[in-house]
């Protein structure tokens, strides 16, 4: 009995899924001993899976600091006019 490549692809997909989940179980397991190894995985799988907001992220991310920047100024003068 010969099995067809479908069959061999999906059996494949499978495999590499369970895979993942290993690994990615292995990861979680390392990362809550907090050892670096976990780190380091963590930071080469965002080496190459990248955000796709990346400029959204950075936008958002100066707005809030110079919002909080004007806060903080803001707060200042006050006390400092008492």
């Amino acid at each position: 009995m010969e099995l067809s490549f479908n069959a061999y692809s999906q059996i494949f997909i499978w495999l590499g899924f369970l895979f993942l989940v290993y690994l990615f179980r292995v990861f979680y397991k390392l990362a809550k001993k907090q050892k670096g190894v976990a780190l380091a995985a963590g930071l080469f799988l965002q080496m190459f899976l990248p955000d796709p907001k990346v400029q959204h992220t950075i936008e958002f991310i100066a707005e809030k600091k110079e919002t909080s920047g004007k806060a903080q100024s803001d707060k200042r003068s006050k006390t400092e006019g008492d």
